[in-house]
């Protein structure tokens, strides 16, 4: 959770989806037809967006609002689960690419996790169980069409959540050690991390020539004052 309350603090989890976005571009409008290359967009999904700004381009801006929480389980009682909430700013791009806030939601997602090492960073993947939206903006965004969404919104912020740890976070590890063959394993509440590792050569030369170099610096100021 440490890990998460430094990727919460940092934006690491915040993330933007709009029409230059790959698999979502083409949906992120509010009106769609054959004109627009696409036969189904965001309007179709929350209709009062689509009338009261049509011809729009769609960005959806998420940001959390407090760090996610883990909670380790072993993998033979489903590993790793998963809380998550968040807000969502959705902001209708205007054709000379100007962009104002049209609405706004908060999420509250749940579900589990996949987790992996590499030497620099731990990558996750997960599966959403249940999320819920709750409109802050009902003029816009009604409630009845946030709970409508179903399916189909569960696809997005899933895909969305795990391009946001696609590129994983870091490991904070002092630069003088590199990881070799990190693993994971899971216990109840806990997770131990095991390594080997190697040394930094280059930059334990660094360190020890500076401090060799301090030596003879002090030395000869001494054999100087004397």
């Amino acid at each position: 959770n440490s890990l998460m309350y430094h990727g919460h603090k940092t934006g690491l989890f915040n993330t933007r989806v709009d029409p230059s976005t790959p698999h979502f571009g083409p949906m992120m409008r509010s009106t769609c037809d054959l004109s627009t290359g696409s036969l189904f967009c965001i309007g179709d999904i929350f209709p009062t967006l689509r009338q009261v700004l049509p011809n729009r381009g769609i960005a959806f801006i998420f940001s959390t609002i407090q760090a996610p929480a883990l909670i380790v389980r072993p993998e033979s009682f489903g590993g790793i689960f998963f809380q998550l909430a968040g807000l969502m700013e959705v902001r209708a791009i205007e054709p000379n690419r100007e962009e104002r806030i049209a609405g706004k939601m908060t999420l509250d997602i749940s579900g589990s996790m996949k987790m992996r090492m590499t030497s620099k960073v731990v990558k996750g993947k997960i599966t959403l169980d249940q999320i819920s939206m709750k409109t802050l903006t009902p003029e816009i965004l009604s409630q009845d069409e946030l709970d409508d969404a179903g399916f189909l919104s569960h696809e997005i912020v899933q895909r969305m959540v795990n391009d946001i740890l696609r590129d994983g976070i870091p490991i904070p590890v002092h630069p003088l050690f590199k990881l070799r063959s990190p693993r994971l394993t899971l216990y109840d509440r806990s997770f131990e991390i095991s390594t080997d590792f190697a040394l930094n050569s280059k930059l334990i030369r660094q360190l020890t020539s500076q401090d060799l170099n301090d030596v003879i610096k002090r030395a000869t100021a001494n054999r100087r004052m004397a």
